[in-house]
């Protein structure tokens, strides 16, 4: 590699890096003024900050109890008269909502691919025992 391909590659690098940062501090930095956008942020910080596994293994109490927690927390600030805290706490619970609608629509599309993979392999034993008939 020439050193000039070697510093059009090290440039690249810089700049990929820069949008990482830049990328990073957006996800990770609250939004409390614009609702749709604060809520698919926090959701995707959530999700990168705790793991899909984690939300895998929660049951629908769970998800309950941690809705009625963040939504507390909103209560709570609020009437202290915190209100950008209590604003940030409606939109994690907001954002929760929707890494819970994430796991339910996910564990479907699973239920309905093992469903189909399921009948497929019952429908190749049995043309299989036939064939041997």
């Amino acid at each position: 590699m020439t050193g000039q391909a070697r510093m059009g590659h090290q440039a690249e690098l810089q700049r990929l890096s820069a949008r990482v940062r830049e990328l990073e501090q957006e996800i990770n930095t609250p939004e409390i003024v614009d609702f749709v956008k604060a809520v698919q942020l926090e959701a995707a910080h959530q999700r990168q900050r705790w793991g899909s596994e984690h939300d895998a293994g929660k049951t629908v109490a769970d998800w309950y109890w941690l809705l009625g927690y963040l939504a507390s927390k909103a209560l709570f600030n609020l009437m202290a008269g915190n209100r950008e805290k209590g604003l940030h706490h409606i939109i994690t619970t907001a954002a929760a909502c929707a890494n819970w609608h994430h796991q339910e629509t996910r564990k479907a599309e699973v239920a309905r691919r093992a469903t189909k993979w399921m009948a497929g392999a019952k429908g190749q034993h049995k043309v299989k025992q036939e064939a041997t008939r």
